[in-house]
């Protein structure tokens, strides 16, 4: 019991490093004027739900 508790314990700690280190990574590229406008992001997301609706209405 004791281990499997040591070893989630590590895996949090890893999952936690990697996930500081991405955020960093994204933080850093913004301070760096690397964005995109929110009118492309609205765009392409909605791009993709109309996929994603079309799949789901043609495997129905």
């Amino acid at each position: 019991m004791m281990r499997k508790f040591v070893q989630q314990q590590k895996e949090a700690t890893k999952h936690d490093a990697a996930f500081r280190r991405q955020v960093k990574i994204g933080l850093d590229s913004a301070n760096a004027g690397n964005l995109i406008p929110a009118a492309e992001v609205k765009a392409r997301f909605a791009a993709k739900r109309g996929a994603t609706r079309r799949k789901l209405e043609a495997s129905e």
